[in-house]
């Protein structure tokens, strides 16, 4: 009579200790935190192709391969250390490191276009956004129990995606979530290596206001 009723609980691609189940938040952390300090160390745009009047394409994709070649390094490196050296497991270990060899290149592509568009600003921007991610992308609770101001950016920025695939390939389940990731971030690329490509372009075009700044830094 005290206990009427029977409960069976079982659970589905269970984690086998905590380290696995944050590593979908803290990995997309370390390659942006990569991208970022790339391009603090690297220009966005090359300043002599702007001179000569190279395509705004080539000089976006000039800025970008670069960084994107040092972010599959990053990757190796990282999943180097979390697997042999941590001892990591993953269900699906290539399909997490394809989808995390895409997940450099969405990155390095969007710090590349707000540091080539905003300049010295954009160091701000990018770091404030790695933050609006960090808090909406549900890696450590779920985004249900968060405030409504961070559920109502989570399905627009592409970090919440990236955790959502990494927690399928690494502890295993359906795999729709990834190719959906997978989407989202081929668009957030080419979207931000195009608005980069615009940007390169104006930059090609003088102003007074670039020629005569009001404020020399």
């Amino acid at each position: 009579m005290s206990d009427p009723v029977g409960l069976a609980s079982h659970k589905a691609h269970e984690a086998p200790n905590y380290g696995t189940g944050f590593a979908p938040y803290f990995i997309p952390l370390s390659l942006w935190v990569g991208a970022m300090i790339a391009y603090m160390l690297l220009q966005p745009l090359n300043k002599r192709a702007l001179a000569a009047g190279a395509p705004a394409w080539r000089i976006a994709l000039a800025g970008w391969l670069p960084v994107a070649a040092i972010g599959v390094a990053q990757v190796a490196a990282l999943m180097s250390v979390l697997h042999w050296g941590l001892g990591l497991q993953m269900a699906r270990g290539l399909g997490t490191i394809g989808f995390l060899l895409l997940v450099a290149a969405c990155f390095t592509a969007i710090v590349q276009f707000l540091n080539a568009r905003f300049g010295p600003a954009g160091r701000i921007l990018v770091l404030a956004m790695l933050m609006l991610q960090l808090t909406s992308a549900g890696g450590t609770y779920p985004i249900q129990t968060s405030p409504g101001f961070f559920n109502a950016l989570h399905p627009f920025l592409p970090m919440s995606y990236v955790v959502e695939g990494l927690r399928h390939l690494i502890t295993g389940g359906e795999l729709w979530p990834v190719w959906r990731a997978c989407l989202v971030l081929l668009a957030f690329t080419a979207g931000a290596v195009a608005l980069t490509a615009v940007t390169a372009r104006r930059k090609q075009v003088w102003t007074l206001d670039r020629l005569h700044p009001e404020i020399s830094l």
